[in-house]
């Protein structure tokens, strides 16, 4: 038979933690990201090109996803 191994309250409340901290981490990390592309496109003053970009791209996704479902 195997033994298997025995997790305690406290290692799977620490291995929460620990998950809830890497997620906090990550969530900042893009929150980041998002303001130096933002801050980028305003100093490069691209807003309205980068919107059509932006548009472009999520209807050629569209159509790829259709095809896919298909």
């Amino acid at each position: 038979m195997k033994n298997k191994k025995v997790y305690s309250k406290h290692d799977l409340k620490r291995e929460v933690q620990n998950t809830r901290i890497v997620v906090s981490m990550l969530s900042q990390r893009l929150l980041n990201l998002e303001k130096v592309l933002q801050l980028y496109v305003e100093m490069n003053k691209d807003n309205k090109k980068f919107e059509k970009f932006l548009d472009a791209a999520t209807k050629e996704k569209e159509k790829e996803a259709e095809y896919s479902e298909n």
